[in-house]
């Protein structure tokens, strides 16, 4: 009897335990980075013990929310939204050091570029202003091990979870239950024009804060929960806001309904109008008004929720959960979307990265990023499927290959005798064996060229391939700096260069190239044979018929050509050079046999998020000798040019035939748009070029016994397609001593055949 008493009291028990047991849902809204603030309030609420039971969230939102769900605790999430790697998925921005360097097209001055012919894959996703390449592999690698530990149902991840997106075609929301977890919050972040919209189940879906950006009915009606938590980070509405991102929120935001009754749960409204939409590196500012927020709120909270559920019993739930979390790794790879020579061509990507028949999500990132490289692919849709019976996944691909004909446009546009316009027409395949041709043209006071460059992929164990270049151009280096485009200046030097080159070249390492090649050139300089320039000096000529031999290496992570702000470029060139001049004015010829190495080092190490201090080097070794006068001498010397704006002017002190140049360089960068750059070079040529006063022949100075000094400040504003900058340089350079101007646009010069 005693036991049968027991039992019915223990029963009375647990029945008032459930009667007494609040579920709580937490449901959290969009609003770009602005939803970082749902971190600090998550935080917050485990502090102190509110359970969370259930989670809806819109657009940034669901990023938090379902992250949350996958057990990612609130230390983990911000540490993943601080990253690295996520600042460039939010941006669309291909980490360098992901990149395979063979693959990727030669640096360029070219801005925009667009196919000339049509893909062969049609344009079944519309594109954006931020690429979802980087952001779509990302998804794939975070999520695909949750989704096999729920089996593709929402239900039965550590927190029950819903979020919403947007269906344009029907014109209503459509709410995320199952399936994969990255494609559904991926769609649910997918705002119109900036990201790519992602196709479900022939369907393309935006971000569901066009429909319901606060998903507190989807929480009603999915779950019932006690009591709802509703944290509300949206922009206040105001007509006054007249950024590019405030302009599109307004316009796409249709449903501003933020209610949440008050019999129905508490809302917590956290106004952070101060943030934009994609202000994600300042995640720390925001995460502490939400946790700040939410504290300041917890004493209505813990009134109105009864319910405790301890650190340790929630640690305990997560634990069980990520225990069932299979390690993502494929045992197949399956493409589609382009032709069968294009599928083969990324199937060949990832086979080459695969080890024992299988791949870790190392390798197929890897092998991923391989296959973009190049720039060929307008997308390569990732989907993971996972085998209950092998304990390993299904790496299918669908790959959109852009037009094989490309056009591209470009410039350099400065305050001085620098500016250019770009061309570009190329052709490319995107095959084993595939065959790669170009063609560039430089338009300017100072630059003139064309460029024609072909290549045949091999298909061999390692990436190689068979080149040939060929080059006319013209380099015009004036007295001093002066005004774009004043055709009143005489040039102080002219350099003509005409070659061609056959080489081999392959990819030793991930990050590197090494290339071997031959070539000829005849080359014309024109020049003052005077370390001065009356009015009255005629000029002279020289020209050299050259044939090389060289070897030239190059590791490569630098995030941009012109001004980087991290990475690593470490180039070594070896060359071997016959040849003869001749003094067109005397018909004195001379033979020409030199050897040189040039070792140049560009370092950016980050000191902190926002400080970087660069190191560059460059050391020159050759064994050339002097030419016949003092102008042929300096106008034949190799330069050195540390920055676009040491380009403008004739700087006779810059030039020698071996030289060693180091420089410093400082960086600021407060935002990933502007960085403030202060350089600090010192050149030193082993033995400099000077002048004999008695018959205006070249004599070399005495050993490391005239050193330059060179620096620079830049105002850096970088854009997507170009750097806008305002700079101001000091030089001991006689003749060019300060400077200063603007530029705008990519500054890269065409090949030369000596360096």
């Amino acid at each position: 009897m005693n036991r049968v008493a027991a039992f019915l009291i223990s029963i009375i028990a647990a029945f008032n335990l459930a009667a007494q047991h609040q579920s709580v849902g937490l449901v959290l809204s969009g609003g770009g980075a602005k939803g970082i603030a749902h971190i600090g309030v998550i935080a917050a609420l485990e502090e102190n013990d509110i359970p969370i039971d259930y989670i809806t969230g819109t657009s940034m939102g669901a990023i938090v929310g379902g992250l949350y769900a996958c057990g990612y605790t609130t230390d983990e999430m911000l540490q993943l939204i601080l990253s690295r790697d996520f600042s460039y998925w939010s941006t669309g921005q291909i980490n360098p050091d992901l990149l395979f360097e063979f693959n990727r097209p030669p640096a360029s001055p070219a801005m925009f570029s667009t196919s000339l012919t049509r893909s062969h894959t049609p344009d079944s996703v519309p594109q954006s202003i931020i690429s979802g390449l980087p952001m779509s592999f990302a998804f794939m690698e975070l999520f695909s091990g949750y989704t096999a530990a729920c089996q593709g149902d929402f239900d039965r991840l550590y927190v029950p979870f819903r979020c919403v997106a947007s269906n344009v075609n029907r014109r209503s929301k459509q709410v995320m239950a199952g399936g994969s977890v990255g494609d559904a919050i991926r769609a649910s972040m997918a705002f119109p024009i900036v990201f790519q919209p992602v196709e479900i189940d022939g369907e393309l879906l935006y971000d569901g804060g066009i429909y319901d950006n606060f998903p507190v009915d989807v929480m009603r009606s999915e779950f019932s929960p006690s009591i709802m938590i509703g944290v509300d980070v949206s922009a206040t509405p105001s007509a006054t806001k007249t950024s590019l991102m405030d302009q599109i929120d307004n316009l796409v935001i249709q449903n501003e309904d933020y209610e949440l009754p008050d019999n129905q749960g508490i809302k917590l409204r956290i106004v952070l109008d101060q943030f934009s939409l994609l202000d994600f590196p300042r995640a720390r500012e925001i995460y502490q008004i939400g946790y700040d927020y939410a504290m300041a709120h917890m004493d209505s909270i813990r009134a109105r929720i009864h319910t405790r559920v301890p650190a340790q019993a929630r640690q305990r739930q997560r634990q069980v959960f990520r225990a069932k979390v299979p390690a993502v790794r494929f045992d197949q790879v399956n493409v589609s979307g382009g032709n069968s020579h294009q599928n083969e061509y990324v199937q060949y990507m990832f086979d080459h990265y695969a080890h024992n028949d299988t791949l870790s999500i190392d390798d197929a990132r890897n092998a991923f990023y391989a296959a973009i490289s190049s720039g060929k692919l307008r997308d390569l849709a990732p989907r993971a499927e996972y085998n209950d019976s092998t304990g390993l996944f299904a790496l299918n691909l669908r790959a959109a290959v852009k037009g094989s004909l490309k056009g591209s446009i470009g410039a350099y546009i400065t305050s001085s005798t620098s500016s250019f316009l770009f061309a570009s027409v190329g052709y490319s395949s995107l095959a084993i064996g595939s065959f790669d041709t170009r063609l560039d043209a430089w338009i300017g006071q100072s630059t003139m060229a064309i460029d024609f460059n072909t290549r045949l992929m091999l298909h061999t164990s390692f990436a190689s391939a068979l080149g040939i270049e060929g080059l006319l151009s013209r380099d015009r280096y004036f007295e001093s700096d002066h005004i774009f485009f004043d055709e009143s200046l005489p040039s102080f030097v002219i350099n003509r260069q005409y070659f061609g080159r056959l080489y081999w070249i392959c990819a030793p390492a991930r990050h590197a190239t090494l290339e071997l090649g031959t070539g000829v050139a005849r080359m014309w300089d024109s020049y003052y044979n005077t370390a001065n320039l009356p009015a009255t000096t005629q000029r002279e000529r020289s020209t050299n018929v050259l044939g090389q031999v060289y070897a030239r290496y190059i590791y490569n992570t630098l995030d941009n050509p012109t001004y980087p702000v991290a990475g690593h470029n470490v180039t070594v060139t070896a060359m071997g050079i016959l040849g003869r001049n001749t003094d067109e004015a005397t018909q004195l010829k001379s033979d020409l046999k030199w050897a040189q190495i040039e070792l140049r080092g560009r370092h950016f190490p980050a000191l902190s998020n926002k400080v970087t201090l660069g190191i560059e080097t460059d050391f020159l070794l050759s064994t050339r000798k002097l030419l016949h006068s003092y102008g042929a001498t300096v106008a034949a010397a190799p330069i050195f040019s540390p920055t676009p704006a040491t380009r403008n002017g004739f700087r006779a002190d810059f030039r020698a035939n071996s030289f060693m140049a180091i420089g410093l360089v400082p960086i600021y960068r407060p935002s990933s748009s502007i960085s403030t750059r202060l350089s600090g070079h010192v050149f030193m040529p082993l033995r400099s070029i000077c002048q004999n006063p008695a018959d205006g022949s070249a004599v070399y100075g005495r050993w490391f016994h005239d050193p330059e000094f060179f620096s620079e400040l830049d105002l850096c504003y970088h854009f997507p397609f170009g750097t806008l900058a305002a700079y101001a340089n000091y030089s001991t350079d006689a003749a060019n001593r300060w400077a200063i101007g603007i530029s705008f646009g990519i500054h890269i010069l065409p090949q030369n055949f000596l360096r």
